[in-house]
């Protein structure tokens, strides 16, 4: 992540501060900024040293008083999807840079893997199918809050765990190929 990214996810992370706190945050990290600089480190190299986002802003938001778990939750998700977003970046720097036969290669690669994922998908349809039947048993209206509620949670675990394994694929498959690009 670079500096203007970084102060601009802050600002953004910190809105439940008083403006006068706000502004002598994002200074206090505007001149850690042009101090780090100085001495040869890159941006990246910077936000690094920060640590993790999320812990960053909530300590922060902590030694100003305010407690905030749906931001951590909120930041949580941008971050995955975020990623999520960088890796099919990647993958299309990798495709761009490759000749035929390696691209061939990486479709299939990927091919595979989505139908490793679709197969995945059984044993979730199987618990949902038992789940459905456990909960068709209780009366009409509870019964069906609980069998809706059941596999919306099912769908999203679903989800979560298909990207999850796309993005490990990912890594695998292309990962290494980029890193002795560069």
């Amino acid at each position: 992540m670079k500096k203007d990214e970084f102060l601009k996810k802050l600002e953004e992370s910190l809105t439940k501060l008083p403006d006068d706190d706000l502004k002598k945050v994002l200074r206090k990290y505007k001149s850690t900024f042009t101090r780090k600089l100085k001495t040869g480190k890159s941006e990246e190299e910077i936000v690094t040293e920060f640590g993790n986002f999320n812990d960053l802003v909530n300590t922060i938001l902590k030694e100003h008083g305010i407690d905030t778990p749906v931001q951590e939750s909120a930041n949580t998700i941008n971050d995955f999807f975020n990623e999520f977003l960088k890796v099919v970046e990647d993958i299309v720097k990798y495709i761009a840079s490759k000749d035929v036969k390696e691209v061939i290669s990486l479709i299939l690669k990927l091919v595979l893997t989505l139908i490793l994922i679709s197969l995945i998908k059984l044993p979730f349809l199987f618990i949902r199918d038992l789940g459905t039947g456990i909960f068709s048993i209780l009366f009409a209206p509870l019964s069906t809050v609980l069998i809706f509620c059941f596999r919306f949670i099912l769908e999203i675990l679903y989800i979560i765990f298909a990207i999850t394994i796309f993005v490990k694929a990912f890594e695998i498959i292309i990962k290494p190929t980029l890193k002795k690009r560069k």
